[in-house]
């Protein structure tokens, strides 16, 4: 399974291309719900939300619980601890793939630099 970032989808939906609408298409595609939120504050309609919104839906949706929450907190004072401050949603997002055994897939450089930390982060490249 491939955690999409919100960056590759906005990349995807502005200038589509072969390479990656058969990735998308051959692939079980995920987003969570800080990737869902990031994509669909970025309508600028309530149509154009609402397609966002069926688009996404093709997607497998990965949730967090109450218990991950705690897990997160730990992962960020281990980020810390190795001088590592990441934005807040690519860390959970980091932490979903690691829990759900996930490839990322994104253009953020933080995600490398997590790597080094957690090398069970494991990403997607084309």
């Amino acid at each position: 399974m491939i955690l999409v970032d919100t960056n590759v989808i906005i990349d995807f939906w502005d200038k589509p291309t072969e390479e990656v609408k058969n990735i998308l298409e051959e692939n079980d595609i995920a987003i969570c719900g800080v990737i869902k939120t990031e994509i669909l504050r970025g309508s600028n309609s309530e149509k154009q939300f609402s397609q966002m919104e069926e688009a996404l839906n093709d997607f497998t949706y990965l949730s967090f619980s109450e218990k991950d929450w705690i897990s997160l907190a730990r992962q960020f004072i281990t980020l810390k601890k190795n001088g590592l401050v990441v934005p807040f949603q690519d860390a959970l997002i980091a932490y979903i793939a690691i829990k759900n055994n996930c490839e990322v897939w994104t253009n953020d450089k933080h995600f490398k630099l997590m790597q080094i930390v957690f090398p069970e982060l494991k990403l997607f490249t084309l």
